[in-house]
This record gives structure tokens, sequence and C-alpha cells, in this order.
């Protein structure tokens, strides 16, 4: 009877850990969308970088707003899932908006005035974006654009360290 009653609770205490430990994932894990930054205890949120020398217009309130951003991958992933919804769009020079830990939630990007190639991870297949077409980026990501070759703009969005 004794070893029935140690069994048992040796198999509760695993059991509450594999639970614990499987919450602590899920909770940890990086949100779909960039729209939960700024809140207490929330660190991840999407930034753009800007190295162009062009103005680069991006969005924090994807969703709402005043004017439209025709988003092509609405999901936040690299396949194309195209959505045409209401924000307000903002413009910068050179210079970084966003980022982890600065309650500033960048949620999409473009160049109204240039096309420009995008591709999700330094290994990811570029494509061609044409001036005006939004990207959406993920809280945790940053889009990290400069000049490259026929002084094209050239965009990779990566996880933030």
């Amino acid at each position: 009877m004794r070893k029935k009653s140690r069994l048992n609770r040796a198999a509760g205490a695993t059991a509450a850990v594999v639970l614990m430990a499987s919450g602590m994932v899920v909770a940890g894990a990086p949100t779909a969308s960039a729209d939960n930054c700024g809140g207490p205890g929330d660190y991840l949120c999407g930034a753009v970088k800007n190295r162009t020398g062009r103005t680069m217009n991006y969005t924090t309130n994807l969703g709402a707003g005043s004017g439209w951003c025709q988003v092509w991958n609405w999901d936040g992933g690299t396949g194309n899932n195209s959505k045409r919804a209401s924000c307000d769009q903002k413009s910068i020079g050179n210079g970084t908006v966003g980022g982890n830990g600065t309650n500033v939630d960048v949620d999409a990007f473009t160049f109204n005035g240039y096309g420009y190639h995008e591709r999700f991870y330094r290994t990811g297949t570029w494509h061609w974006r044409t001036a005006g077409t939004w990207t959406k980026v993920s809280s945790g990501q940053i889009a990290d654009c400069g000049i490259g070759d026929n002084n094209e703009i050239w965009c990779t969005v990566l996880w933030q360290v």
C-alpha cells in the first residue's frame, strides 16, 4: 500500500512539473502579430531600421486608424495573405523606430515612393514588393532595410536579440 502512495505522489509531482513547464513555454512564446507591446511586463515589440537614405513609412496601429495599408502578409508569415486594413501611416528617414523593451510597437512598413526587396530571415528567399505594398512584422521582429545592388532597397525581417 505504501509503494502505491509514493508512486502516486511521484506521478502527481511529475505531472505538475510538466504542466507548469508547458504553461511557461506557452506564456513565453511570441505572439503572431505585433499588437501586444507596451503593457505592464510586455517586452516584445516590432521594429523597423531604415538605413536607406529614403523615406520609409510605418504604422503602429494596423487594423485601426483613418488611412489604409495594403498588407501582402496579413498573418505575419511569409506566404501571400493580402488584406487592405485601416492604419495611420507615419514616416521616418534614417533611424530605428520601436523594438523590444521600447513600448513602441511597429506593426508594418513600406516605402510609398519606392519598390523594395524583402525576405524573412537571412536565408530566406528575396521577393519584390511594389511601392506602397506593406509588410507586416510580428512582435519581437525587426525589419532592417538598406541600399544594395542597383541602388535598390533591400529589407530583411529578423528576430531581435
